[in-house]
């Protein structure tokens, strides 16, 4: 019996999925909003895994990188099936977020330098810089991009406060101590 709903499920998804008129079977997810629907089940997941994590109903170990990986995919595909969406650049975000997660450095800030290439005026750059030039900074060890993260925040974020505006340029100016010497001598620096 259980061989027979087997079998009949396959058979009904397979005839589910044919195009009218064409003998291809397509796989994947049809329409935008498809796919969105896929993203949020499986951000509802994550969301409940990490809470699950707080209360101590899961251990650390059990982190659901296939989850995390399907994630990544398929913000991916948005992205480069439309470009055009609202709900591109942050779903770009999200990336770049789940590759510091993931202690994939580079990766995430790669994905910054895609987000701001394509959505120059994205609602939360600020950010995204700031998370840029930190990762840089203190994982990459990458002064050359440390300095262009803060100085695009510098140029192009006029809604900064003074008092990170002088954080940053006193920063910039000790680009060349190493990061965590930095943190540990910052208020002994002119």
């Amino acid at each position: 019996m259980m061989r027979f709903l087997v079998l009949l499920s396959l058979i009904f998804f397979v005839s589910c999925s044919r195009k009218e008129g064409s003998s291809s079977i397509k796989i994947g997810y049809i329409g935008s909003d498809s796919l969105k629907q896929s993203i949020t089940l499986k951000e509802k997941n994550l969301k409940k895994y990490y809470q699950d994590l707080m209360e101590g109903n899961v251990k650390v170990d059990t982190l659901p990188n296939k989850l995390i990986n399907l994630l990544l995919k398929d913000y991916q595909v948005y992205f480069r099936t439309y470009p055009k969406d609202s709900i591109s650049p942050y779903y770009i975000d999200k990336i770049h977020q789940l590759f510091t997660q993931e202690k994939q450095y580079t990766y995430a800030v790669d994905w910054v330098d895609t987000l701001l290439y394509y959505y120059p005026n994205y609602k939360n750059k600020t950010l995204v810089l700031y998370s840029a030039a930190t990762t840089s900074d203190m994982y990459l060890l990458d002064t050359n991009r440390v300095k262009k993260y803060y100085s695009r925040m510098l140029n192009e974020c006029p809604r900064l406060k003074k008092e990170v505006k002088n954080q940053i340029q006193h920063r910039l100016r000790h680009l060349n101590i190493p990061c965590m010497d930095y943190l540990s001598k910052q208020h002994s620096l002119k």
